[in-house]
């Protein structure tokens, strides 16, 4: 944002608040909505509307305000599948839940990491190529979670 539009420390704290206000909203929608939902459909519904808001962010990100919005509805849905996945995994092997759930924050740093890889490589390309790629990854996490993980 402070390359894309010049933003100052001020607006850039500002642009900082929206996604705080974001993730808080994501998580909290958790408790309003996965157990009326599904876990496995709440967490399939977060991930297509991630993908729907990486493909909408070239399109937002034309304008300070578009932008903002656009990483408000990026982070809202990204922290609602993040967060709903966590009952979902906990209940896959309700025998080692601890071991599972130390799989899932290791699995959590290993795409951290590779992020950390591509993530320069991708800045260079573009909005639209970093957007294009993180719903190609949301596309591979809803296959996956429709392919391998059983019903509620």
């Amino acid at each position: 944002m402070e390359d894309a539009f010049g933003l100052k420390v001020t607006a850039l704290g500002a642009a900082s608040a929206v996604i705080g206000i974001a993730e808080l909203a994501g998580e909290g929608s958790v408790a309003g909505f996965v157990d009326r939902l599904g876990k496995r459909r709440a967490v399939g519904l977060g991930i297509a509307l991630n993908a729907l808001a990486c493909l909408l962010l070239p399109a937002l990100g034309v304008s300070i305000g578009g932008a903002l919005v656009g990483l408000f509805l990026f982070f809202v849905t990204f922290e609602f599948a993040v967060v709903s996945a966590i009952p979902l995994m906990t209940e896959l092997l309700p025998g080692a839940r601890a071991t599972l759930m130390a799989w899932n924050v290791a699995a959590f740093a290993g795409g951290r990491m590779l992020g950390s890889l591509i993530g320069p490589q991708l800045f260079n390309l573009g909005l639209l190529a970093n957007s294009a790629t993180a719903a190609v990854f949301d596309v591979f996490a809803l296959a996956a979670l429709l392919l391998f993980v059983r019903q509620d």
